[in-house]
């Protein structure tokens, strides 16, 4: 997916490592943020149950990576536990990405936007709120 050219060869990065920065990023949040898919909702059961036992990734279904000729954009869809600032969440995601690919993959996303899908307290609260860098 993603290629970096040096001189003593080219490296590939998949599209798992990216996927593993982020979700390390959001789990930095200290349980005050979750990754949902893009639609807001927890997972299906069979993706669970196969995320379990290491046969599929379930929370990389809320992370989505386009590449192009300036670079990798990153969007993470999440949902934030009630009474949690959601701008000191999005920042710090937003931040953890930055700083952790350029320090593992050597180059920055071109831009990393975070969804906040809804608030959780018993029960989802539908919010939509996109912050970008």
């Amino acid at each position: 997916m993603f290629e970096l050219e040096t001189k003593l060869g080219n490296i590939h990065f998949s599209q798992n490592i990216i996927n593993k920065i982020v979700i390390d990023a959001v789990e930095s949040c200290e349980g005050k943020a979750e990754i949902l898919n893009y639609k807001g909702k927890y997972m299906n059961v069979v993706p669970g149950i196969a995320s379990k036992i290491n046969l599929y990734n379930e929370e990389t279904g809320g992370i989505q990576i386009k590449e192009d000729e300036f670079g990798v954009e990153i969007q993470v869809y999440v949902i934030v536990h009630f009474g949690t600032s959601i701008k000191q969440v999005t920042s710090k995601i937003i931040d953890s990405v930055y700083e952790n690919m350029e320090k593992i993959m050597g180059e920055k996303p071109t831009k990393v936007t975070v969804v906040v899908t809804g608030t959780l307290s018993r029960n989802i609260a539908k919010r939509h709120i996109e912050v970008s860098r």
